[in-house]
């Protein structure tokens, strides 16, 4: 079986940035599952920037008529292809495009969906809402985590709170909120200035382990008056609150890598996460800001219970959650020419 993945290689397509999201939980582990060499790569933002739109489509499209794979899977970001180059790209081989943020970005989503055989959501409810409306060529496909990266190594804890994200006002808000109760947060992300360092994929994987409790803070747009009050102290969280076009949060990777860590996770609520992993018994959650100082602290004085959910949700990380399984599932689906989960 030969496949094309059709995605940028480095985060938002610069170098410097290390390894994509995509790249190192798409790409990487299908290289592990399938045969290496006919496992492909097209890394069209590269091309983009390199050739301009009009050659970066050519190449793929003549790169398609070349390789003759029977798959080849998308990951869109802009409007970076034509859609007259998806459309002979679909006469050619099985397509379809691997979504990572369609319940907020669903008029961009309804657009090309037109244009490729199937279509991945993780969220199980935009996965449900596509159902409903008799869109039957979506394949409900959750994150996952990639275990040769996020592993559990047995490090003693180096910090009490931590979190791992890039800035956004809301998150601001709350880590400040924390360290005026009195809670110190280990902060590490891109975006944040120099108040906090940003760190590389490994030293986030230590973080993970080394934490007694990991934080898990949504970045979508909040009316609540401290966090927009927040917004408007710096010219970055003005920037955030015009530009920021998530009205509502999701299931994202992020779930999963703490947890295929072993470490404690401590994150916003949001619909679909109780699909994925046991409210209270393998993750535990908060569902307003304001309430995050006590919920801290009544985990840091619970060591027992704390670690007993940590356990509980690597267990079912490692059972349920490698990515191998849902990117194996990904492909049969668009091979075999069967849509839903």
């Amino acid at each position: 079986m030969k496949l094309l993945f059709v995605m940028s290689k480095y985060d938002y397509g610069v170098v410097e940035r290390g390894f994509s999201y995509e790249y190192v939980n798409l790409f990487q582990p299908a290289q592990t599952i399938f045969n290496k060499d006919t496992v492909l790569l097209f890394d069209f933002i590269a091309e983009y920037k390199q050739l301009g739109k009009q050659q970066m489509n050519a190449n793929l499209l003549e790169t398609v008529k070349r390789e003759k794979p029977d798959a080849a899977i998308f990951c869109l970001f802009e409007n970076e292809f034509d859609e007259t180059t998806l459309t002979e790209i679909r006469k050619l081989t099985k397509t379809a495009a691997y979504f990572f943020d369609d319940p907020w970005r669903q008029t961009y989503v309804r657009h090309w969906i037109k244009y490729v055989d199937y279509f991945s959501t993780p969220d199980y409810y935009r996965y449900q809402t596509y159902l409903m409306e008799h869109i039957t060529n979506v394949i409900y496909t959750p994150f996952g985590f990639n275990p040769q990266i996020f592993k559990k190594l047995q490090l003693e804890p180096k910090y009490d709170v931590s979190f791992v994200g890039g800035f956004s006002p809301l998150r601001q808000w709350a880590v400040d909120r924390l360290e005026q109760s009195g809670i110190k947060v280990a902060v590490f992300g891109r975006g944040w200035g120099s108040r906090y360092p940003w760190i590389s994929t490994g030293e986030m994987v230590q973080v993970f382990n080394q934490s007694k409790i990991n934080l898990n803070i949504s970045n979508a747009f909040s009316f609540d008056p401290g966090a927009l009050f927040t917004s408007l102290k710096s010219v970055r969280g003005i920037k955030h609150l015009l530009l920021n076009r998530k009205t509502k949060e999701q299931v994202k990777g992020r779930h999963y890598e703490i947890n295929g860590c072993g470490g404690f996770q401590l994150s916003y609520f949001i619909p679909g996460l109780n699909t994925i992993y046991q409210i209270d018994k393998e993750i535990a959650v908060y569902e307003d800001i304001r309430s995050l100082p006590a919920i801290i602290e009544f985990f840091l004085q619970n060591d027992g219970l704390r670690e007993q959910i940590a356990r509980a949700g690597y267990e079912r990380s490692i059972k349920d959650h490698n990515v191998r399984r849902y990117l194996e599932n990904l492909v049969s689906h668009i091979i075999n020419g069967s849509g839903s989960k």
